[in-house]
């Protein structure tokens, strides 16, 4: 089983002292885990700092403090509607993703009452354009998301931001290959299924042992694992599925496979945090990424498949001259599922300058694949 994140969220990031703390307990909790026989790929930290309006330079500034204490992943938290500094912080936060270089922050575009905050998802996708052509092809949008229903203490990014009483930390697995090697060879999709349970309930509880051993010393909550299964590299969860599918993910019976994940890991009997669901995101799974290419699945695609588990509409590329109303009108149907649904999506969309829908990108990026842009 290898770990994806350790993720610290803290109340205040412009405190040197919790931004210290919270990079110390990072490092020693990595080379606990490690010592125990766990791959931690990532050290993470979130927090909130939108409550206030926030200036660039002063945001900035942290990610000068978070490099000098080894910190390779900080979140600014989210943007909420309704807020008095809504428009305020949004009219600067494409300016902090284009300035920096570690730095996430998202936007939320669903109210605490369950609707679609439709006044600020055209904002939001002029924020998605302007990261696009002032980053190299358009890269800057993964450090970007919009969010809909989406729950705090979350550890994968960029969905993460902190709230809660005090300093805590949480876990996200990668288990792409966990799953493959439950399908493989299984029968039936039942059976898979059940071998999945079994072997991520009995991993997932020597790793919540072990977290909750060594934040005794530390005094910091643990919230528990998001259990999604997270690609990386050769590690595809579109593979894994296509172990239960009669054919490649994107055909018949990938709508069945979805639900059934994400019902069973929701079942895990294990604090879960976070989405604790299905994620496909299309420039990050290789899988997704050739499937994409040979035309096995689309935008309408994966929003089907978003009604029954994962994220939403995640790192998809799109046409570079992508309209502000396209992107609007794309935010707002995942918006609209999720309050449909009530369920927490998110999108990430990278409109890639110079290109068009069936071009390939070339992201030269360890975190992501290539793939051939999608028509909108």
């Amino acid at each position: 089983m290898k770990i994806r994140t350790i993720t610290t969220g803290i109340p205040f990031p412009f405190s040197p002292y919790q931004l210290q703390r919270a990079a110390q307990f990072n490092a020693a909790c990595q080379t606990y885990f490690e010592a125990n026989g766990y791959d931690v790929q990532t050290t993470r930290v979130s927090c909130q700092i939108w409550n206030e309006a926030r200036d660039v330079d002063t945001i900035l500034r942290l990610e000068s403090d978070a490099r000098a204490l080894g910190i390779a992943f900080l979140n600014l938290g989210t943007i909420l509607p309704e807020k008095r500094y809504t428009e305020a912080n949004l009219a600067r936060v494409a300016d902090v993703i284009i300035q920096s270089e570690l730095i996430f922050a998202t936007v939320t575009l669903t109210t605490q009452t369950g609707q679609v905050a439709s006044g600020i998802a055209e904002s939001t996708a002029k924020v998605i354009q302007q990261i696009a052509h002032q980053t190299d092809a358009g890269y800057g949008n993964l450090r970007f998301a919009a969010l809909m229903n989406c729950p705090p203490n979350t550890p994968f990014f960029p969905a993460a931001f902190w709230h809660d009483t005090r300093t805590n930390f949480g876990i996200g697995w990668q288990a792409a290959d966990v799953v493959q090697h439950a399908f493989t060879d299984a029968p039936n999709l039942e059976i898979g299924l059940q071998n999945l349970k079994t072997v991520m309930e009995a991993e997932g509880q020597k790793i919540v042992a072990l977290a909750q051993t060594f934040t005794e010393a530390w005094g910091i909550k643990f919230v528990g694992i998001d259990v999604s299964p997270a690609p990386m590299g050769d590690e595809s969860i579109a593979y894994a599925m296509e172990e239960q599918l009669p054919g490649y993910f994107g055909e018949r019976g990938t709508l069945t496979v979805a639900a059934g994940l994400t019902k069973t890991l929701r079942s895990l009997a294990l604090p879960l945090c976070g989405y604790s669901g299905l994620m496909l995101p299309v420039l990050e799974d290789v899988g997704l990424g050739k499937r994409s290419e040979a035309g096995y699945f689309n935008l309408d695609s994966l929003l089907l498949y978003s009604a029954v588990c994962g994220t939403g509409l995640d790192t998809i590329p799109v046409p570079g001259d992508a309209s502000t109303s396209q992107l609007t009108a794309m935010l707002s149907d995942v918006a609209t599922l999720s309050t449909q649904l009530s369920k927490p999506l998110s999108v990430r969309l990278f409109p890639v300058p110079g290109l068009k829908a069936g071009d390939m990108t070339h992201f030269e990026s360890p975190y992501l694949t290539n793939t051939t842009v999608m028509p909108i």
